[in-house]
């Protein structure tokens, strides 16, 4: 649904300014990044709210891209699937009581992960200055929650570093 909205929307810009910058290629996947960007925020306040903890949601939401942006990780095949299943995800998270010893174990894993596996296919396609850098980014990310001690982040970072691991294929949308 998302990627098809993306196309639709990219031919029409194509048509309002044909020899404008990019073509639809460009223009759907970009296009297609904000669009699963913004209906994943959308569905996970609507999910928390459901759930009754849209700040919890939204606290996942952020720690997970957050460490995605400079961590990257696998993709699902699907802008939708991704954006309805991210934001169950994150909703879900908000609600799953954790200890002290089971935030610091998680937090420790994670980090683990991070320090092993990151950076990993990473969506950007435009290098940075930040690329020497992106696993000890994320790394501090992720080491962060020692000192906030938050059960959803730790949560959240665990998620994030699942899709690090090098199980999935290839990582890339196909």
């Amino acid at each position: 649904m998302l990627e098809k909205l993306s196309r639709r929307i990219a031919l029409g810009i194509k048509r309002a300014d044909p020899d404008g910058p990019g073509s639809v290629e460009v223009l759907t996947y970009a296009i297609g990044i904000k669009l699963n960007w913004y209906s994943g925020l959308l569905l996970t306040v609507l999910f928390g709210w459901i759930l009754g903890n849209i700040v919890g949601a939204l606290v996942a939401f952020i720690s997970f891209v957050l460490l995605r942006k400079f961590s990257g990780g696998a993709h699902l095949k699907s802008l939708t699937v991704c954006a309805v299943f991210s934001a169950a995800l994150f909703s879900l998270i908000s609600q799953i009581p954790l200890s002290n010893e089971g935030v610091l174990l998680l937090t420790a894993v994670s980090a683990l992960i991070v320090l092993m596996f990151a950076p990993r296919n990473l969506e950007d396609v435009n290098p940075s200055r930040l690329d020497p850098y992106l696993k000890w980014i994320s790394l501090a990310i992720v080491l962060i929650n020692i000192l906030i001690q938050s059960p959803i982040i730790a949560l959240s970072f665990a998620a994030q570093a699942i899709l690090l691991l090098p199980i999935w294929k290839g990582g890339e949308r196909a």
